[in-house]
């Protein structure tokens, strides 16, 4: 039965957040820093930095303009690395949180705390360690062979290689591991159930200043079962001892037997389209249920294997008017606006029979979608092209 009432959104980039919310029957407000076209509406667009985060001041004025008091609220990026501004976002409506409180959300992502935690969790008889963390620089650490991360920032395009410097604010060490991004999307609650969604394998799209960017997913990777089993239980441990409710998920590195554990986001995340497409029914609803106290259930898993990925623009570009996207795109940037090269151009998905084939075909659709967009960009230059006068543009569909 859909929630009586506004769910409000907010994060960084809140289209798919919405949309699932939307899918469970519940009307939903949104704010996030995007403002994409294929948001639903109502929404408004907050100011603020990708990495920075939102502007607190203009992020509760717009709440509170947007939902009513006792409204639900469920959050995304932008609040891991100021849960007091969530706090403050709660108390502003007051909203009734559905998913992990700022308590949570300030123990998963202070780094030295989060590595002590683990460390009591006995993730080492299943083979599964953490990296060193550091968040002052000593003697002792070495340029090469450490990381430089922003607390609670999200996307990976705040980590850089350490070259010896200062640390500055809010950021810390992390010494490299080796190993394939892999992440373990679950759902739990507050009397001890956690039931993993999917297991997915990610990679990253580099930048010149943004070696780590991320780049896509791909679900339900073939893992071993083996390797499975370890992953099951180390996110079962992980959520009972921060107390996780809701859809989390936990970034890891595999390198055959060896697993290391990185972070846990405590939101729904970046495959969370994915997620709704792999399960029948999607997964909000189970994520609503589960962080209100409610029984929940999960759909079962679709056949086939979903992949999905950022596409970032190759050139600078103003998008057309009346630019047809084709339905596999999403995050979709409103008609008039700028992206600079280099930004998100959009989100592209993939259906295929197996991992290889739903990236292939994902690659391809990228592809052809940044390359005409790039020729695109180089029409709306020249005097006097049709782009350039608002006739309408074909579609970018492949």
């Amino acid at each position: 039965m859909p929630d009586s009432g506004v769910i409000l959104v907010a994060a960084l980039s809140g289209r798919a957040i919405a949309q699932a919310v939307a899918r469970t029957g519940a009307a939903v407000a949104t704010l996030d820093q995007f403002g994409d076209a294929d948001v639903p509406a109502p929404a408004r667009r907050v100011a603020g930095n990708p990495v920075a985060g939102f502007d607190g001041r203009a992020l509760i004025t717009a709440a509170r303009a947007l939902a009513p008091p006792g409204s639900r609220l469920v959050v995304g990026s932008g609040f891991e690395q100021a849960p007091d501004l969530l706090a403050a976002l709660i108390e502003a409506g007051p909203f009734r949180l559905s998913g992990n409180g700022p308590e949570v959300v300030r123990a998963v992502k202070d780094p030295a705390g989060f590595a002590a935690r683990l460390a009591t969790l006995g993730l080492e008889e299943l083979g599964i360690g953490h990296p060193q963390t550091r968040t002052e620089v000593s003697d002792a650490t070495v340029p090469g062979e450490w990381l430089v991360k922003r607390t609670g920032a999200a996307g990976g395009g705040h980590i850089v290689p350490w070259d010896g410097g200062s640390l500055p604010d809010g950021h810390y060490l992390q010494r490299r591991a080796g190993g394939e991004p892999v992440s373990v999307a679950f759902i739990a609650d507050r009397r001890g159930r956690c039931e993993t969604v999917a297991i997915s394998r990610q990679w990253v799209d580099p930048a010149p200043d943004a070696p780590f960017r991320y780049g896509g997913a791909v679900l339900p990777a073939a893992v071993p079962q083996s390797l499975t089993v370890r992953l099951v239980e180390a996110v079962r441990r992980i959520a009972a001892a921060f107390g996780l409710v809701g859809l989390n998920s936990l970034d890891l590195l595999v390198d055959g037997p060896s697993v290391t554990v990185l972070e846990v986001n405590p939101r729904p995340g970046a495959t969370l389209d994915l997620l709704e497409r792999h399960r029948q029914g999607g997964v909000m609803r189970a994520h609503l249920d589960a962080a209100a106290g409610r029984g929940w259930s999960l759909g079962a898993a679709r056949p086939g294997v979903i992949a999905g990925a950022v596409a970032y623009a190759a050139t600078a570009m103003t998008v057309p008017a009346n630019l047809a996207w084709a339905p596999w795109c999403a995050d979709l940037p409103r008609a008039g606006s700028t992206i600079v090269d280099g930004q998100p151009l959009c989100s592209v998905t993939a259906w295929g029979g197996d991992e290889g084939e739903a990236r292939r075909r994902l690659s391809s659709r990228i592809e052809r979608i940044v390359a005409d967009c790039a020729r695109r960009a180089c029409l709306l230059e020249k005097p006097g092209s049709k782009e350039k006068t608002g006739d309408v543009v074909p579609s970018l569909q492949c």
